[in-house]
């Protein structure tokens, strides 16, 4: 039933029985806890929630039927799979082999400074692009026989999301520190230059991520899956190399050497496919890199001369001269970026 709403782009009702299960669960969890039920809260909350959106997503979808096991014609939905799960695996291998390596071989304390600084770096990609591209993937599935449309569709979303992580992402970096104490507290300071090398990695993550869901919608799957297993062999290394050069920042560092060169490939292998040449796409990632790199420098020149102000002020004042620059430079130098963006906002 879910795959039923998402073939026919009804994103809402998918979020509507999202957010009801999610209410659900919290309650029975709150219940369950008052009323004596201990660890068993732990299992009855999220099998309500289970149980619920299951039922939701059926009723919305009006897909009333039993199970089959009747798997004639159902090879090439194995071989497609295959090749997915086989892509998520290296994938899994990939975005986890920081951790795993870190875990053994830096100090609990630098440990702790890195994964709250990856947990910071990672909060657009993680949260933002998710959702996005669950959307991106069934819509260039029902452009995949219009190249032309396939292409403009891919490009579209690279300018909008791009547009919102160069800002996100450029501005952790040079506000690292306000954003740390305001956030965390004074005591997280010394995680400061770990989140600056991170942030600055995360742009070359974002546009990475944005790949897959439309070469998988095309039927390249295996594009992906060869991205991932690069990004297996090549993250890993470059992370081990990072933490007995530099510790925590060194496996910082890692990240932003080791990423663009797995996006550079990735999109070698993926423009061919969707129909892209470098000219096209480097098109619409400068403007919102040039607007980035501009109020970056804006914010470090800020940061200096508000060097002395209280953190919560400080880092409001930098927010609002980066945004300011960042709007001020599209609005001068690529306003048809935000009318583009308006127009999106608009649904038009």
């Amino acid at each position: 039933s879910y795959a039923v709403l998402s073939r026919e782009l009804d994103f809402r009702k998918q979020a509507q029985v999202n957010v009801g299960s999610a209410i659900l669960s919290a309650l029975v969890a709150l219940a369950g806890a008052m009323s004596g039920l201990g660890v068993w809260t732990l299992i009855v909350a999220p099998l309500t929630g289970f149980v619920a959106r299951a039922l939701g997503m059926m009723t919305m979808a009006r897909a009333w039927m039993w199970p089959s096991f009747d798997f004639r014609g159902a090879k090439a939905l194995a071989d497609y799979g295959g090749v997915v799960m086989a892509g998520q695996v290296f994938w899994f291998l990939q975005t986890q082999a920081d951790i795993i390596i870190a875990g053994r071989m830096l100090p609990a304390h630098q440990l702790g400074l890195y994964t709250t600084s990856l947990f910071l770096a990672q909060i657009f990609v993680n949260k933002v692009v998710p959702p996005l591209n669950e959307v991106a993937f069934s819509a260039y599935a029902r452009m995949q026989d219009d190249p032309a449309a396939l292409a403009e569709g891919f490009l579209t979303k690279v300018r909008a999301i791009m547009l919102l992580a160069m800002p996100f992402c450029l501005g952790l970096a040079v506000a690292a520190e306000p954003a740390i104490q305001v956030m965390l507290g004074d005591k997280w300071l010394p995680a400061a230059p770990v989140v600056r090398l991170l942030a600055l990695a995360m742009p070359f993550m974002t546009l990475h991520v944005l790949f897959a869901p439309a070469t998988n919608a095309v039927g390249r799957p295996g594009i992906a899956t060869r991205s991932a297993v690069l990004g297996a062999v090549v993250m890993p290394l470059a992370f081990y190399l990072g933490v007995r050069w530099g510790g925590a920042e060194g496996i910082a560092a890692a990240w932003l050497l080791g990423y663009p060169i797995v996006t550079f490939v990735t999109a070698a292998w993926a423009m061919p496919v969707l129909g892209l040449t470098v000219p096209r796409l480097i098109q619409a990632l400068l403007p919102a890199a040039l607007a980035g790199g501009a109020m970056a420098l804006v914010v470090t020149l800020a940061d200096h001369l508000l060097g002395h102000w209280p953190p919560l002020p400080h880092l409001v004042a930098l927010a609002a001269a980066g945004g300011a620059t960042y709007g001020l430079w599209l609005w001068v130098f690529s306003r048809e970026r935000l009318t583009e963006a308006w127009a999106l906002v608009r649904k038009r």
